[in-house]
């Protein structure tokens, strides 16, 4: 069951800290008056640039569940 479960509540782990993450990228730059784009190409490559780390942080945070339960599995 920890192999299964690790891996999957780590990815939805990376998922919220890439949202959290992006969300707060955000807010600093509205609040420093930083425009993030100007057009919609530049709007376009910044979703793009949100989704492929997205996809990684949640690749990573799988890895980093299934290594867990192996290991975890390993000490019982």
């Amino acid at each position: 069951m920890k192999k299964i479960l690790f891996p999957a509540l780590g990815a939805v782990a990376g998922g919220l800290l890439c949202n959290i993450i992006f969300w707060l990228i955000g807010k600093i730059a509205v609040n420093l008056d930083i425009r993030l784009y100007n057009s919609e190409e530049e709007a376009s490559r910044n979703f793009t640039v949100f989704l492929v780390c997205f996809v990684v942080f949640i690749v990573l945070g799988f890895i980093l569940g299934f290594y867990r339960a192996k290991k975890l599995d390993k000490n019982i």
